[in-house]
């Protein structure tokens, strides 16, 4: 059975009317899309511009469409940023709020970081990471996170982790009761991982065992050319020592490079201000 009409006997009057062509119109102009029959309207107004009319509603779905795309981008951020395992302290770390003060060294340091973002599908490309040293509070993480968090929010995977934490990790998969093993650990940090931050390399030093995970990690994310960012408070000469040469020869691949951050920590700075 077929729904009663809703709409005003005026309404249905000038449907009726427009369909047999016998709707009161007169000639109208457009500024934008010229000439066009204007037609009375049941509320005693006169059309507008079908060409704006139409531009209207479509310029309405855009919107509407970018407000989906926008929500969806937010949720996948959020998602993203769940997985990241990145510490609230480093979580608003941003490129942009890291001060150079002026100092033509530091803001170099800086323009590197940047570019590496920009020109991050290269590096994913070709495996290249970067390694940070320096003394503690030179600014060495906040650089990190700060390419780590650009990352994310271009809709990259990201993970950032303190080398102990990572170690107990590895521990609690490769010895659960579950059955787990240590390829299947070390995988966890290599498949699907566009960028790797591992922080405080070398500040617990650890076992043998412990180094191998380590090697290992960086070793298989290598070989899938997949970038890795290794921040540390030892020199370059002291992690070919802990990591092995051949370890940190490679992280030089791909674009990578060693960035040294040779400044007064900032606290100390603030301190002395």
């Amino acid at each position: 059975m077929s729904q009663p009409l809703t709409t005003t006997p005026e309404v249905r009057g000038h449907l009726t009317a427009l369909m047999s062509g016998s709707a009161k119109s007169k000639p109208s102009s457009c500024r934008a899309h010229g000439e066009f029959p204007a037609t009375l309207m049941p509320n005693d107004k006169w059309s507008e511009c079908p060409d704006c009319v139409q531009e209207s509603i479509d310029e309405e779905q855009k919107r509407q469409q970018r407000e989906r795309i926008g929500q969806a981008k937010t949720v996948r951020l959020e998602q993203l940023r769940e997985g990241s395992m990145i510490p609230r302290r480093f979580q608003n770390r941003t490129l942009d709020s890291y001060e150079h003060g002026g100092n033509r060294e530091k803001a170099h340091k800086l323009a590197i970081c940047r570019a590496y973002v920009e020109r991050f599908d290269e590096r994913l490309a070709q495996g290249g990471g970067l390694i940070f040293t320096g003394g503690v509070g030179t600014g060495k993480s906040h650089l990190a996170y700060g390419i780590g968090n650009a990352l994310l929010t271009n809709g990259y995977r990201v993970m950032g982790i303190d080398v102990y934490e990572l170690i107990d990790l590895i521990k609690e998969r490769a010895f659960s009761k579950k059955g787990g093993s240590e390829r299947e650990a070390i995988k966890a940090f290599v498949t699907g991982l566009d960028l790797l931050i591992l922080d405080e390399v070398g500040a617990q030093l650890g076992t043998e065992w412990e180094r191998l995970m380590l090697f290992k990690i960086i070793n298989e994310r290598y070989k899938e050319q997949l970038p890795t960012l290794l921040v540390s408070n030892i020199d370059r000469s002291g992690l070919g020592e802990y990591l092995g040469e051949r370890i940190v020869d490679r992280m030089q691949e791909g674009g990578g490079t060693t960035l040294v951050l040779d400044w007064e920590s900032y606290r100390q700075e603030a301190a002395n201000a």
